[in-house]
């Protein structure tokens, strides 16, 4: 068995849910433009769609690992009580959901606030 530090981990698993989103997303988008049958009204699709590739994107770059995170959990939030109400359960949006709650969880923030002479937080 290969051991990878955690952080090597994590950036696999983010660049793996960040590439997969993506690609599902061009793909539902794709699908939805050449006139398949959604109950979904065509705005809401295109939020979702667009929405999720915003968030992928920036869930790659590890400067806005939380604001992509952030947004990625209320795509699949939105998309879930969507489903939900069609009387669908989509069990992967909740294992999206756990990856990123994951990532998020181990993110390192950089400190922002001021510091004194010696070094210490003000």
């Amino acid at each position: 068995m290969i051991r990878l530090k955690p952080s090597v981990a994590l950036v696999i698993l983010r660049m793996s849910l960040s590439l997969v989103v993506m690609v599902q997303a061009i793909m539902f988008l794709y699908y939805s433009s050449l006139g398949a049958v959604h109950v979904v009204p065509a705005p809401v699709r295109l939020v979702l769609g667009w929405g999720e590739i915003a968030g992928a994107l920036l869930f790659l770059i590890p400067r806005t690992v939380v604001i992509g995170g952030s947004l990625l959990i209320g795509i699949f939030a939105l998309a879930g009580f969507i489903h939900l109400a069609h009387g669908q359960f989509e069990g992967a949006l909740v294992i999206y959901i756990a990856v990123v709650v994951t990532v998020l969880s181990h993110h390192k923030v950089t400190e922002t606030r001021p510091h004194n002479s010696e070094g210490l937080n003000l």
